[in-house]
């Protein structure tokens, strides 16, 4: 989640890195979901690829893909053969549900050469029924410069290029109204698919009929008009932009904890300098699917929730930051060496918090 939008706020989405997951039923609550309305659930025995039979029952949902790619697979685990690469937005039909964490599902496209059709299994926590991914082709124009990030989520998005003002981008679809993908083209040449935020573009018509009346304003005198930024049609657009509702405003959901100072008497190992930045639960930072649930399985909290790089500090660890004691709870596709994002109420507080360097410690207990 790092780039020049970070000058704001770094957010993060609470899941793991290349996927945020979100509420969807799984194995347990399709059984308890038949078990409600009275129905007999038809289960039955599917091999994972690796000669061991897991349970499944059926169930029929349209889903879409919600991490950044995914494979579906001939069997329900990892040893299964790759069927076909499907990315965020991808809509499939749902069959089945499996008790070891996989679905069944059917892709189908029509394409130049006939119906492209597959029957695999995908991870449950890849996909999601909220229909959060909109088509919405056209040609656009940048109205400031914008990184372009790899996934819809600050935190979770890797910078992979760059928009400059006045460029014109292709875009495809729009995600949760916040984030808009586009076609750019990658350091080798080739095009890429990346996202950026939805009020840094406007589509070409209303940028040409806009400079048709500037034109026709300095013709007759006037002051000509001036090109202002979008402002987006997302609840949490304006957060893109810094202009959001006052750090005083609940925000639901939000589990807020107890600031816990280090004691004077404490043995503490330095971890070195830091990047400290700062996330919240809104679209901006945590991505169209976020659900409070962090990559450790426990909700996030204020002032004891931070997002690590787990292979540089374990979940688990007691981190001191500026005499506070933060847990590492959380971990995000843009958290690298050296950098730490702490969870806080609103995108408000984040932004006044900012983006600071300081030095880290381990608590040892």
């Amino acid at each position: 989640m790092k780039n020049k939008f970070m000058i704001l706020l770094l957010c993060a989405s609470f899941m793991m890195p290349s996927t945020v997951s979100a509420d969807i039923l799984d194995y347990e609550g399709t059984i308890n979901a038949y078990k409600q309305d009275n129905k007999t659930a038809q289960i039955f025995e599917i091999d994972n690829g690796s000669g061991k039979s897991v349970t499944a029952v059926a169930k029929t949902d349209t889903v879409s893909v919600s991490a950044k790619a995914a494979y579906i697979r001939s069997n329900p685990g990892k040893n299964g053969k790759k069927l076909k690469k499907v990315y965020l937005g991808t809509k499939v039909e749902r069959v089945a549900v499996c008790d070891n964490g996989w679905s069944k599902v059917t892709y189908e496209k029509e394409g130049k050469d006939g119906t492209e059709k597959v029957i695999g299994y995908i991870p449950t926590k890849q996909i999601n029924d909220s229909d959060q991914v909109t088509e919405a082709k056209g040609t656009y124009v940048a109205l400031k410069d914008s990184d372009i990030l790899d996934y819809p989520g600050k935190k979770d998005g890797e910078v992979v290029g760059e928009v400059l003002q006045d460029d014109e981008v292709k875009r495809l679809v729009t995600v949760n109204e916040i984030w808009s993908q586009i076609y750019y083209t990658k350091e080798n040449g080739k095009r890429g698919i990346g996202y950026i935020p939805t009020s840094v573009i406007e589509d070409t018509a209303s940028v040409k009929q806009r400079a048709k009346e500037t034109k026709i304003a300095k013709v007759d005198g006037e002051e000509a008009g001036v090109i202002h930024k979008s402002k987006g049609n997302g609840v949490f657009a304006e957060a893109v932009d810094g202009v959001t509702a006052s750090r005083d405003q609940a925000v639901d959901g939000v589990k807020v904890g107890t600031p816990i100072a280090v004691s004077s008497d404490a043995t503490l190992k330095p971890l070195g300098t830091f990047k400290i930045t700062h996330y919240c639960p809104c679209s901006i930072c945590c991505g169209p699917w976020a659900n409070g649930i962090t990559s450790t399985g426990v909700t996030a909290t204020t002032n004891r929730t931070i997002a690590v790089d787990p292979s540089q500090i374990p979940y688990g660890s007691k981190v001191v930051i500026n005499g506070q004691v933060y847990v590492a709870e959380d971990c995000g596709g843009a958290i690298k060496k050296n950098c730490i994002d702490i969870y806080v109420a609103t995108h408000q507080e984040g932004e006044d918090k900012g983006v600071y360097y300081t030095d880290v410690y381990l608590l040892q207990e």
